[in-house]
């Protein structure tokens, strides 16, 4: 049955394997010592697409405290100074006036998920600022995404009955 007219609040009601094949999208975070740092994940994302997964490895070093992250969808790296104006990519899951919004113990392997967010990306990329506290020395980081696109088509009974009706 083609769903490609869905509203895409019906289509979120689906049954996870109806979304089909997901990837990782990811990048390393650089090198910190202290300071506000942008990055920028290369690879494309779809216009609409779901978000299951965050993955964030935050090794330490010489006396790093934690990582702030702040999680953005934008064109281009954001900087400290317009990093507020672009779309909040982790809605809902802290307040929209702070500054960063994960923060991160140090020495540690964070996951964020599972989650089923709808994220409706419009040509921008996942991009951020992260921010190492306490390091005396510089040490990189990594952020991946598990991400999948939306399905334009399901099987009949998926939405006549046996499925549940959904």
């Amino acid at each position: 049955m083609d769903i490609s007219k869905w509203p895409l609040h019906k289509i979120m009601m689906l049954p996870d394997w109806c979304f089909g094949q997901r990837w990782w999208v990811g990048t390393n975070l650089g090198t910190a010592l202290a300071e506000a740092v942008p990055f920028l994940v290369e690879e494309s994302v779809p216009d609409v697409f779901v978000l299951w997964d965050v993955l964030i490895l935050s090794a330490t070093a010489n006396g790093q405290t934690r990582t702030d992250l702040t999680l953005r969808l934008c064109r281009q790296a954001p900087t400290t100074a317009n990093v507020r104006t672009f779309r909040r990519l982790l809605k809902g899951f802290s307040r929209p006036n702070l500054y960063y919004e994960v923060q991160l113990p140090a020495d540690i392997a964070v996951h964020l998920g599972p989650m089923r967010n709808l994220i409706e990306a419009r040509n921008d990329r996942i991009g951020g600022i992260f921010k190492r506290l306490g390091a005396t020395a510089t040490q990189e980081g990594q952020i991946t995404f598990l991400i999948s696109g939306m399905p334009q088509e399901v099987p009949d009974w998926v939405v006549s009955g046996l499925a549940g009706g959904r």
